[in-house]
């Protein structure tokens, strides 16, 4: 009964969350996926529901599985290089002042967080492509499920509070350090995806089929490589390595609009880990990642401001690149309307969908690279 219950709680609370969303039910600093998070603790740390462990890593690793895919399916490649060259360079230097930070804050931070080349691994993904990137390293690193929550609450507090100011006064102090946008900008890349978009039953269904599919492909590849199915990062490797060839295909196309669908699923991933959740665990720990995440963030945010200045990118590019690289797509739909620029819009939700297939190879790379490093 638990398990069922676990079950249905999983999948119903994503739909009220991204509900509540779509509606503007929720403050700025917030979203969809911080919901399903807090709902998923609560519910753990009240002792409400108490399912087996094994059932909601399982839920949380397969949801995951088939969402990234999806999320995958509906980057549009050639279009952000056609279009969107300013856009790409300046996400590109946020992608590298990001690695760069995290880099920097394990060397110096490595004795205050156990296994920080796995935090470090997570963080390069969240500054690189946002949350979904995160709990895909975080599963191909076998990361504790707690350190997932405890990045994301972090994130919420931290990344919240300059989002916040990016919003409000920071883009006209902005606007005396870099150059003003030009007005053509942006848009050639009318046709990238829309996050926004909705899709009926049926597509919904053949999506789903699609990314099942891959994902299987993914695990025979597993096999054939390693001799496990499910090895943790190489199924996260294989499926994101399959999902952004398919992107070159005419399938997306075909397909429609993969990420609402793709969002659900990690929704219902956040759900999972927030019920793994122990909320001591969360206390006794949750000081030492915190002050991780803000030195990697603050250093992420002042090397981007530099590199982006040097390269003298206007005002908007520099604030929907960032946006695009460390919040995600939907938050890129927010901002944009908040600086009054939705021209860039298409060019910005580009190349964050993008980020979700780099930021897991960077992710993971540099994950590696630190344990060689710390060793």
């Amino acid at each position: 009964m638990q398990s069922l219950i676990a079950y249905g709680f999983a999948l119903t609370v994503p739909l009220l969350a991204t509900l509540a969303a779509r509606r503007g039910y929720l403050p700025a600093w917030c979203s969809s996926i911080v919901l399903c998070y807090a709902a998923g603790i609560l519910l753990a740390n009240l002792r409400l529901l108490t399912p087996p462990a094994g059932l909601l890593e399982e839920l949380a690793g397969g949801s995951m599985l088939i969402g990234l895919p999806l999320l995958l399916l509906a980057v549009r490649p050639r279009e952000v290089l056609r279009y969107a060259p300013r856009m790409l360079l300046s996400f590109s230097l946020c992608c590298l002042a990001g690695l760069t930070a995290t880099i920097c804050a394990t060397l110096l931070l490595s004795d205050t967080v156990p296994d920080s080349w796995k935090v470090a691994g997570m963080l390069t993904g969240l500054y690189t492509g946002g949350t979904p990137n995160v709990q895909a390293i975080g599963l191909a690193l076998e990361a504790p499920a707690d350190y997932l929550v405890l990045i994301q609450a972090a994130d919420v507090l931290l990344g919240g509070a300059y989002l916040l100011a990016l919003i409000t006064f920071l883009p006209s102090i902005f606007a005396r350090l870099f150059p003003p946008t030009p007005e053509h900008t942006g848009g050639g890349a009318a046709g990238a995806t829309e996050v926004e978009e909705r899709v009926s039953f049926l597509r919904g269904a053949i999506q789903l089929v699609a990314a099942t599919a891959i994902t299987a492909t993914g695990a025979g590849l597993s096999y054939l490589m390693t001799g496990r199915a499910t090895s943790p990062t190489f199924l996260v490797l294989a499926v994101t390595s399959l999902g952004l060839l398919l992107t070159l295909t005419p399938l997306p196309r075909w397909l429609g609009n993969t990420y609402p669908l793709g969002e659900y699923f990690v929704l219902i991933f956040c759900v999972a880990i927030g019920l793994l959740a122990d909320f001591r665990t969360l206390v006794d720990r949750g000081l030492e990642l915190l002050y991780f995440s803000a030195v990697a963030l603050g250093l992420t945010t002042l090397l981007h401001l530099l590199l982006a200045k040097l390269a003298r990118v206007d005002r908007d590019t520099f604030i929907l690149s960032y946006v695009a690289a460390v919040y995600g797509p939907v938050f890129v739909v927010q901002v944009a309307a908040a600086i009054g620029n939705r021209r860039l819009l298409a060019t910005a939700l580009g190349v964050s969908l993008l980020g979700f297939g780099v930021g897991n190879y960077l992710g993971i790379g540099v994950a590696w690279l630190l344990r060689g490093l710390l060793a």
